[in-house]
């Protein structure tokens, strides 16, 4: 093996890309190659990032759920990862739920019960029980709050 062969190569980039999504394009993204949807979202004091997928009959509960591991899934400031087309099961919507800090003299809102649309979603999707006072009040506001659209 020579000097420039080994683990971090393209090819081995490209590998880890395939398994724990890439940082970039933000938002998310279909890749016809891999049939997979990458998911990369940035967020800088975030703590923790959960990806939730929906179908079209159940606007509530999520269909998928990935809980992001923050030495897999995160490069920098982007969390990021891939779910593969059955892994998806038939999800069209998604959202995020992120962690972190609660101090709002310094900017940080955190809420971990609250659903959070991607600033990058490809296009919105309003469930008909959305409701703007259900993210200002306490409590989850699952089935309430606005989606993004997988892209196709």
């Amino acid at each position: 093996m020579t000097e420039i062969e080994g683990p971090h190569t393209a090819r081995a980039t490209h590998r880890w890309h395939l398994e724990e999504g890439a940082p970039a394009p933000l938002g998310a993204s279909w890749d016809e190659y891999a049939q997979s949807y990458n998911f990369a979202l940035y967020s800088r004091h975030a703590t923790g990032v959960t990806l939730l997928l929906w179908s079209a009959d159940n606007l509530v509960t999520p269909c998928y759920k990935l809980v992001f591991d923050h030495f897999r899934n995160k490069s920098g400031y982007v969390w990021h990862c891939r779910v593969t087309l059955d892994q998806a099961a038939g999800a069209l919507y998604y959202a995020y739920r992120v962690d972190g800090p609660h101090e709002p003299r310094l900017g940080h809102r955190f809420n971990q019960q609250k659903l959070l649309l991607d600033p990058y979603a490809p296009a919105v999707f309003f469930p008909p029980n959305y409701s703007r006072i259900a993210a200002a009040r306490p409590g989850p506001n699952d089935g309430m709050a606005p989606l993004g659209v997988l892209p196709p």
